[in-house]
């Protein structure tokens, strides 16, 4: 269904009122922001102007819709929804509109905090394109390319095969019959042989990426930084160089927050981020800060200062996080610095 609408602009004198062509002032046209629904099937679009529309979630469909007064805006905010986004991701792309993704609990704190109780996929759509113009001074990150998306598919199938390895090895330990011993064994025996064509269905697609490859060297330039640890901060965090260190740090979710109100302050502790990522770097910062130069003295020189063990290692976790990031952004592999 569609609402048509004339294109509006607001005109703004220098002073900030409203100003009428007839009085010579200088004249601003007001930013158009778009907020777009996601579902399976369909999209919800609408902008801060009071237009609306519903199209297929087809490349063809959603390509027709960015034409005329959509083909270009200040800002246009969908939600994450696991996959189902990832054909406007596409054409946002070709057409180099500024598409943003948000955590949907972000996206559903600005509902609460505005006072919306209603909640239907064409309100949704409107309530993203406030917050689109709420939040538009946030840096956008570059969406990730069509190979750091199936890079991802494949890296999150592993670590699902890895995860079925896990539970049925853990079965196994637990049961005492022998047909049932028989039966989870012929499906570890599946599992391993599916995680080993998918590890090197992974190693094949890198190596067949100019990008990719020469990526993973960099990364892995830096010692504690395995293959499974390169793999996964490819796939993860595909903004990875583009991003300045204090963005990245938020990104995997290394960076400290402080929390102070009155008398009362309270440590800084990290919390947010891609946690599925950071557990993997956690392990990468361990090996680090036993066996890489730069960040052993680096923790060394914390837990001297009288550190707690963990808290070092987050410390380094995050300094790996900069360093990689910064790693990527020069092209230049890493260099040892007793710092």
């Amino acid at each position: 269904m569609v609402a048509h609408f004339s294109a509006r602009s607001i005109q703004v004198s220098i002073a900030g009122r409203r100003a009428t062509p007839a009085s010579g002032e200088r004249l601003i046209a007001e930013p158009l922001f778009i907020g777009i629904d996601v579902s399976k099937s369909w999209i919800d679009i609408a902008d801060t102007c009071g237009r609306a529309l519903r199209v297929a979630n087809e490349e063809t469909a959603i390509a027709a819709a960015f034409k005329g007064p959509w083909s270009s805006c200040a800002d246009m905010v969908c939600e994450a929804t696991g996959g189902y986004e990832r054909a406007l991701m596409r054409v946002a792309k070709q057409r180099g509109l500024p598409l943003r993704r948000v955590h949907p609990n972000r996206a559903r704190a600005f509902g609460q905090m505005t006072a919306r109780l209603a909640k239907t996929d064409a309100l949704d759509a409107r309530m993203l394109a406030e917050f689109a113009a709420f939040t538009a001074s946030e840096p956008r990150p570059p969406l990730p390319t069509a190979p750091s998306l199936e890079l991802a598919d494949m890296v999150s199938r592993l670590g699902q095969l890895t995860d079925l390895h896990q539970s049925e090895t853990c079965r196994i330990k637990l049961t005492e019959g022998a047909r049932i011993k028989a039966s989870i064994t012929a499906v570890l025996k599946v599992i391993k042989a599916q995680i080993d064509a998918m590890q090197d269905a992974i190693d094949a697609f890198i190596a067949d990426d100019p990008t990719l490859s020469q990526n993973v060297k960099l990364l892995r330039s830096c010692k504690g930084v395995g293959p499974k640890s390169a793999q996964a901060i490819l796939a993860m965090a595909p903004e990875i160089g583009a991003l300045n260190r204090r963005q990245i740090a938020a990104l995997v979710g290394v960076a400290p927050i402080t929390r102070a109100s009155g008398s009362s302050i309270h440590h800084a502790s990290i919390t947010g981020g891609r946690k599925a990522l950071r557990d993997i770097l956690f392990m990468a910062a361990l090996t680090a800060s036993k066996h890489n130069p730069t960040f052993k003295v680096f923790y060394e020189r914390l837990r001297a200062n009288g550190k707690p063990h963990k808290l070092a290692l987050i410390a380094v976790l995050r300094k790996l996080v900069t360093t990689l990031n910064a790693i990527i952004k020069s092209r230049q592999p890493f260099k040892i610095a007793l710092t």
